[in-house]
């Protein structure tokens, strides 16, 4: 027998066959068995199949690549693995409405889209980490709703930080899951009537720096717009509220910043450094961007620094062109790092440093 590649493990279909097959066992059954014990013996076995089917299919390859032998029941149509980076499904000919609703459960948590159709409309379900988001992108479904158990998700859910749902330029509509935490992630597609499952179970966090390749933060107006030159960036929210897209990410700084020189309009993105699950922040300008990344260099530089020197020549290079916030930002590092000792430190020296911004070395260390 052919050994499968893990490609080919990546989700499991259910044959339409099962269902004519099924059939026939219930109806030899009706022949050979008392009704009433026999739907007692079929309802637990059918849950326990059932229990057993799902659960197997991601612990046993060899079940996975043979499944096509085994009748199993209900109106699950495929399943995806855990945490398989892209799922597609559905049917390309199925126009529909959908409904996105949330089930929370003691070990896991699930939000199900439920269409008005006896199949799923066509769907590509892409997991993307740092942070953590699902994204199910639904080019033939006119119209999702949100449902209020959703809403509330935000504050029961153990996973999920927030479900939003938005239309792309292209005319697909989109549901996007961002998570709190790590979490682990299948998605099962099942008919009669048509529905994508997202299952989230814990995950295992991995800490690690990540180097973003993304936009500046803009409204949702201007974020319809800007996916015409970004079709496949992911699109995020930011920790002020508001919208970004990830065109890339990446494991070095180095690797990102070629990748910006590389697009058609470097202009336009970014290169941000995030931490984990960390959320992306919001950066209105180029100039907010280049403030924040100043202030980031200089705090690494007063822990780092044993002596005052770093931090004089950290001054001259930058004191004099920063904006009024990031000249008190670097005021007030330079304040905390000689007020211990400042009879060590010629003031009237370093008070050129706050003559720039209008202010007074002696007055800075009294408040």
């Amino acid at each position: 027998m052919k050994r499968p590649n893990e490609s080919e493990l990546l989700y499991v279909e259910i044959p339409e066959e099962l269902d004519a097959a099924i059939l026939r066992g219930v109806q030899n059954g009706k022949r050979i068995m008392n009704h009433k014990k026999y739907v007692q013996r079929t309802v637990a076995g059918a849950a326990a199949v059932f229990a057993i089917f799902v659960g197997s299919i991601n612990a046993s390859p060899a079940l996975a690549a043979n499944l096509e032998d085994v009748a199993v029941l209900g109106s699950l149509v495929r399943v995806f693995r855990w945490n398989t980076p892209e799922a597609e499904g559905g049917q390309t000919d199925v126009t529909a409405k959908a409904a996105v609703s949330f089930q929370s459960g003691a070990d896991s948590e699930q939000l199900t889209l439920t269409f008005d159709a006896a199949n799923a409309a066509a769907y590509k379900a892409s997991l993307a980490h740092f942070p953590e988001t699902v994204t199910l992108t639904l080019p033939s479904t006119q119209e999702v709703g949100v449902l209020e158990e959703v809403n509330q998700a935000r504050e029961n859910s153990r996973f999920i930080k927030s479900v939003y749902v938005l239309g792309r330029a292209d005319g697909a509509s989109q549901v996007q899951i961002e998570f709190d935490v790590t979490a682990d992630v299948a998605v099962e597609e099942y008919k009669d009537p048509g529905s994508i499952v997202v299952r989230l179970k814990e995950g295992e966090f991995v800490g690690q720096n990540v180097y973003s390749l993304r936009t500046l933060s803009m409204d949702q107006d201007a974020l319809t717009k800007m996916q015409k030159d970004f079709p496949d960036a992911r699109i995020l929210r930011d920790d002020g509220e508001g919208w970004l897209l990830e065109v890339g990410q990446y494991d070095s700084e180095q690797a990102a910043q070629d990748a910006l020189k590389a697009q058609s309009a470097p202009d336009s993105l970014i290169v941000e450094t995030r931490f984990g699950n960390n959320v992306p922040a919001h950066y209105e300008s180029m100039e907010a961007f280049q403030d924040a990344k100043l202030e980031t260099e200089y705090s690494q530089l007063l822990n780092q620094s044993m002596t005052i020197d770093p931090i004089l020549d950290f001054l001259d290079k930058h004191m004099a062109q920063a904006s009024d916030s990031v000249k008190d930002t670097l005021l007030r590092g330079l304040t905390g790092f000689i007020r211990d000792d400042a009879s060590k430190y010629d003031l009237d020296a370093l008070n050129r440093y706050y003559q720039m911004a209008g202010q007074d070395i002696h007055q800075a260390l009294a408040a």
